[in-house]
């Protein structure tokens, strides 16, 4: 049980010895007055307002007690209620917060527009900056959390490559690439990062075919033939580039497909795929490549987080800062988030809510008793004393009344 209360306990020891000193008071009062009222008449009155408010005192004092413990100790029907009954409690409590704050009833009726209250309170640069610090609190505490449990997570990362069928997976992606002509965009890559490649390297070509030549072919024509070769080559790149009808663009797509359809159908690519995936997975290397490369990244986001000129800061400002702006603009994007929020709190809770009846009970019942007791107490210690303090003043004035009415009869 959460021992923190939001909001602090008043101290109610000192109302109970207020309301157990007035009815001590109340009770020597009695006392006193039985003993002189034959020698003082007046006494009378006094001691009808003494018995009075002992009997309400005493009355207010068992029904305060009864609600936490048993009176004096003794087994009494009906006392120690709160005690005796955390399970019915909780229940009762559950149900009640379910049916009159999250039904889904009293969910979709609502119409306060959160996204609009969140994007108000995110304009505030202060508010971001709050936000950021949480972040730049809590990422480190994740990344801590992802070293402890970094065995199990590179575990069930190669159970889940070892159960991938990494022939169709490549197959699918390759033909969402060609889909309304996106690989032509990876063709003029290709073909423009080969050009370069072929201009920045024309010595090593040129070497190559000198060494490649036979020894009677003089140098005049070996020098011929290459300039031919990079005339025609380079012109061969240019109009790839320019023409996507271009023979080459054709013939390199026509591969593409033809690779796309064994990979789809024959079982010889996909057993060499299923090959190259497990030497893959058991190669040393890669793995030793792939821990250190997520070591790296987790380190330079820890790194970055501690520098006061933080990157991820800027990243995290300009992304709530654009959240903001664009769910401000947009009141369609207001309503779906609205909609989007109450049908996670709906799911969340469930349509009978019993399962958030269940968890409130379950807590409830889970807390020790005596802290449980002392803590109720602490809330509302203070102005069940009051009602004791009251009840001996009310009690008094009613004996008062009786007095004065029966003296008026007789």
């Amino acid at each position: 049980m959460d021992t923190n209360a939001d909001f602090p306990p008043r101290n109610h020891k000192t109302v109970w010895w207020v309301a157990t000193c007035l009815l001590l008071v109340m009770a020597s009062l009695f006392y006193v007055c039985n003993i002189f009222e034959h020698q003082f008449p007046f006494l009378r009155i006094v001691r009808a307002f003494a018995e009075a408010a002992m009997v309400g005192g005493l009355a207010d004092w068992f029904a305060v007690t009864a609600l936490f413990r048993r009176p004096l100790g003794l087994p009494i029907p009906h006392t120690a209620i709160v005690p005796e009954n955390k399970t019915r409690i909780g229940k009762s409590l559950g149900v009640f917060i379910h049916r009159n704050f999250l039904s889904e009833e009293v969910i979709e009726s609502e119409v306060i527009n959160i996204s609009g209250l969140l994007t108000k309170w995110l304009e505030d640069t202060e508010n971001r900056k709050l936000v950021i610090e949480k972040l730049r609190f809590i990422i480190p505490q994740l990344l801590e959390t992802l070293d402890e449990l970094r065995m199990f997570f590179d575990q069930q990362a190669e159970d889940i490559l070892k159960d991938l069928d990494l022939a169709s997976l490549t197959a699918k992606i390759l033909r969402l690439l060609t889909v309304d002509e996106m690989h032509e965009l990876v063709l003029d890559e290709v073909v423009l990062q080969s050009r370069n490649f072929f201009r920045e390297n024309h010595e090593w070509f040129r070497n190559e075919l000198l060494e490649a030549s036979p020894w009677f072919i003089p140098d005049f024509v070996d020098r011929r033939i290459f300039q031919a070769i990079v005339e025609k080559t380079e012109s061969t790149f240019t109009a790839a580039l320019g023409d996507r009808k271009h023979e080459l663009r054709l013939r390199v797509h026509a591969a593409v497909e033809t690779f796309i359809e064994k990979l789809e159908t024959s079982e010889a690519v996909k057993a060499q795929a299923e090959e190259l995936k497990m030497s893959l997975i058991s190669s040393s290397v890669v793995r030793d490549y792939v821990g250190s490369l997520r070591n790296g990244i987790l380190e330079n986001i820890r790194l970055d987080l501690e520098n006061p000129d933080s990157k991820l800061t800027e990243i995290f400002e300009k992304a709530l800062s654009g959240f903001s702006r664009t769910v401000r603009e947009s009141e369609d994007l207001q309503l779906r988030l609205n909609k989007t929020v109450r049908r996670l709190i709906t799911s969340l809770v469930g349509d009978d809510g019993e399962y958030l009846v269940q968890r409130i009970a379950r807590t409830v019942e889970s807390w020790d008793t005596e802290t449980l007791v002392e803590k109720l107490e602490e809330q509302v210690g203070h102005d069940l004393q009051y009602i004791r303090i009251n009840g001996t003043l009310v009690g008094g004035t009613v004996g008062l009344l009786l007095y004065f009415l029966q003296q008026g009869f007789s």
